[in-house]
């Protein structure tokens, strides 16, 4: 049974000609799950040949502008084609009142039916469930409020092999806060921000972003057996320094490139 992640965009604040901002696809059994929409993810979609209309489900961390510009275009494009068939979108509570003022400016309203769920910064939260993965959400430290999202598998008779259900956490734009590590203790891959070096600490501190450094340490402390790097500055036209920079405290640590799929295996 399929678990993969896809990376549509690896870049932090703005595009660059290589990087899209932050979009990932989450495929459980087949069924689809858009983490984030930054701006042209629709493009990216087309281009690493993923159908859109699969995603049923959108989770979006925060209402900063790389994580969501990508999502009027998206949802114009699925009322244009005459989509049908509902999208839930998950994410802060103002993020409803964006998107329809948005559209209102526009003769051609958003048609598409849409259901908004707000997020709660209580704590780990169960967000959704169905018949191959259940979601959580769980509150991070940003500038603004912004959440991470914890994916695990489910099992039901066909597929329950005497194995443990594979995760995918999602971590991104905080400050390094190892209070976090409780969300996704052994997950299967942890995606962490590193949107800088450590010869950066400070601005990272400053912007309430990580290192990769921080990254490294995060993966240590949740015991996650793999590591995932990205939002990277666009700053670094080379991104090898920070990749080695977080192998050095987590060696089994890759980085994000878009286009570029991750397969979880099962576990026996």
């Amino acid at each position: 049974m399929k678990f993969s992640l896809t990376i549509l965009g690896s870049s932090s604040a703005v595009p660059t000609a290589s990087r899209n901002t932050t979009a990932h696809v989450l495929n459980v059994h087949e069924r689809f799950f858009l983490i984030d929409c930054g701006e042209a993810t629709q493009i990216q979609f087309r281009k690493f040949r993923i159908r859109f209309g699969r995603v049923h489900q959108i989770f979006i961390s925060h209402l900063h502008s790389d994580h969501i510009l990508g999502l009027f275009g998206y949802l114009a494009t699925q009322t244009l084609i005459g989509r049908k068939k509902e999208i839930e979108i998950f994410g802060p509570p103002d993020l409803e009142k964006f998107v329809r003022n948005h559209f209102a400016l526009f003769p051609e309203s958003l048609i598409l039916p849409v259901v908004f769920h707000s997020l709660d910064q209580s704590g780990i939260c169960k967000i959704f469930e169905d018949k191959a993965v259940e979601v959580f959400s769980f509150p991070v430290k940003h500038r603004v409020p912004t959440w991470g999202f914890l994916f695990r598998e489910k099992f039901n008779g066909r597929n329950n092999l005497n194995r443990e259900p594979r995760t995918y956490a999602f971590c991104t734009d905080t400050i390094f806060d190892p209070s976090l590590a409780a969300y996704f203790k052994g997950c299967d891959l942890l995606y962490h921000e590193a949107t800088y070096g450590n010869k950066e600490l400070s601005r990272a501190i400053s912007t309430a972003h990580s290192t990769a450094k921080q990254a490294a340490e995060m993966a240590q402390l949740a015991g996650a057996k793999q590591l995932l790097i990205g939002h990277f500055s666009a700053r670094y036209k080379d991104t090898t320094g920070l990749l080695d920079e977080a192998r050095e405290i987590f060696a089994n640590t890759i980085e994000a490139i878009d286009g570029l799929t991750i397969d979880i295996p099962e576990q026996g």
